[in-house]
């Protein structure tokens, strides 16, 4: 966990760049053959971190499903409203914006895009059976149309923090689900 916490500040200060295993082995205390022995190189670092990051997200959609909480809350949940949750996602656009050819990051890019879209659409089934959620709208492409959604808000926040307060954030995500899903 200290290493991720290590890689995710250096990402976030520096970007991937800076990930080095002589450098996270300084941040962290330990000799490089520590680190090394754990991770054979920065890119299983990132690919470690990437995944912390993205098991908090799907912590979140699994707490929100099995507590029944509101469909609205628990999306406003993922967007980076919050330090830590923009945290993660910059330490998710750092990694979505690494090789293809690597198949290490083809292999968690495929492992997070389809447990994300299985998690919402658990999450879309779980509002529909509470009646949240109209139950005539197909689970697998609301699935979609909500990652688009948070997506999409939280690449704004990317571009341009200072102009996506949490306030807008919020508005923006309930006028595109009040527009699409006639949810409040």
């Amino acid at each position: 966990m200290l290493i991720a916490q290590v890689v995710d500040q250096l990402v976030y200060e520096q970007g991937v760049q800076a990930v080095t295993i002589r450098e996270v082995a300084s941040r962290v205390g330990y000799s490089t053959t520590v680190v090394s022995h754990y991770f054979s190189s920065k890119l299983e670092m990132l690919v470690f971190t990437h995944q912390l990051a993205r098991r908090k997200a799907e912590a979140l959609i699994d707490d929100a499903i099995r507590d029944d909480r509101p469909l609205v809350e628990t999306l406003e949940h993922l967007l980076p409203l919050t330090e830590e949750r923009w945290r993660d996602w910059h330490t998710w656009f750092a990694f979505w914006g690494m090789t293809p050819a690597e198949p290490d990051v083809t292999r968690e890019w495929e492992e997070g895009i389809n447990n994300a879209h299985l998690l919402f659409e658990r999450l879309i089934g779980s509002a529909q059976a509470s009646g949240h959620f109209p139950s005539n709208i197909d689970g697998a492409f609301a699935a979609t149309q909500l990652q688009i959604f948070v997506n999409g808000i939280a690449s704004l926040v990317a571009q341009e923090r200072s102009a996506w307060p949490a306030d807008r954030q919020k508005a923006m995500l309930r006028t595109l689900l009040q527009s699409s899903f006639a949810l409040n």
